[in-house]
């Protein structure tokens, strides 16, 4: 197989470029991509919204981008990243799984392109230069919030949260947070090391102890430039072998903000950002946003792994219970 295999580009965004830890994961994927009977130019990007565009335009054969980014090429896999959607690694693995079967590779294909794969991009967490500001929904009202301009339902959350969003970029929303032209930013906890966000939080700063998501890297592809058979066998182990491989150094970015800038979020006020995250994807589910068949998997997920939410005894997203 490899000595004739077709040779494709695929452009990858990593915020670090080639010596990133995006750039060194796809090694892994080229190997196993040359054995399905595809040897890979991989050319890495910096500007997510350059590599997003090269791909449409045909320059890129394949790209790898943020889901929510992913969601103007595949809506139902870039809607994986919905707000408050997931809760934890075991739930996220749940639905890349779902999204590896056989039955749902027709949602993974929209016209010409189709998601060749999905892997775990970390829990988000909403950083504050000041942790009284994660004190209570409240508290956040009027603050300043980093918001990436393409990401409707952030937008959405700062607005149901009455704080005032500042349109960044996924390169600027790290130096806007640490030089405080703004009070808060969301964000996986690989950024903490990666962009320097300690220099934002300093001696006051705090993480809010609560998944606002998941994020996810998407591959998509070309579907009529691959050989048959390649987009289904790249999503499996995507599915397996590769969250096998990532998802430790997840864990670990996790575990690498320091237990003094966790700001616990319990009682009243969890029940209250579940409320909130509850209302803003109703909101979306409305304006057709989120794909309605994504968004049911996931709820789905969320009900069997906890069925004493709130949202799972009665009808929620959409008018199923479901859904």
């Amino acid at each position: 197989m490899a000595d004739s295999a077709v040779e494709r580009s695929i452009c990858v965004y990593d915020p670090v470029g080639a010596s990133g830890a995006v750039i060194e994961q796809f090694q892994d994927y080229v190997v196993m991509a040359r054995e399905a009977g595809v040897t890979f130019d991989l050319r890495p990007y910096t500007d997510e919204g350059v590599a997003a565009n090269d791909f449409k335009s045909g320059r890129c054969d394949a790209v790898g981008l943020t889901g929510i980014r992913v969601k103007q090429f595949v809506p139902f896999a870039g809607s994986l990243d919905m707000v408050g959607a997931l809760q934890t690694y075991d739930q996220m693995h749940t639905a890349i799984r779902v999204m590896a079967s056989d039955k749902a590779a027709p949602l993974m294909r929209n016209g010409e392109y189709e998601v060749a794969g999905v892997v775990p991009g970390g829990k988000v967490y909403l950083f504050s230069r000041d942790r009284r500001f994660l004190d209570s929904l409240e508290a956040a009202a009027g603050k300043k919030v980093a918001v990436i301009g393409y990401d409707k339902q952030a937008q959405v959350v700062a607005n149901v949260a009455g704080a005032s969003p500042v349109p960044a970029t996924i390169a600027s929303f790290g130096p806007l947070f640490n030089n405080h032209s703004v009070d808060m930013a969301y964000a996986p906890a690989i950024a903490y090391n990666a962009l320097e966000l300690y220099r934002g939080l300093g001696d006051d700063g705090g993480v809010a102890e609560f998944v606002l998501g998941m994020l996810s890297a998407q591959m998509v592809i070309h579907r009529d430039r691959f050989p048959d058979g390649f987009a289904a066998e790249s999503r499996q182990w995507a599915a397996n072998k590769a969250w096998d491989r990532i998802i430790p150094r997840i864990r670990q970015a996790d575990a690498e903000i320091p237990e003094r800038y966790w700001v616990p979020i319990s009682g009243e006020r969890e029940t209250k950002y579940r409320s909130m995250l509850l209302e803003i994807r109703q909101q979306l589910w409305q304006e057709q946003w989120y794909d309605h068949r994504m968004q049911r998997l996931l709820k789905k997920i969320r009900c069997a792994d906890d069925p004493g939410l709130a949202e799972c005894s009665r009808s929620t997203e959409g008018g199923a219970v479901s859904g």
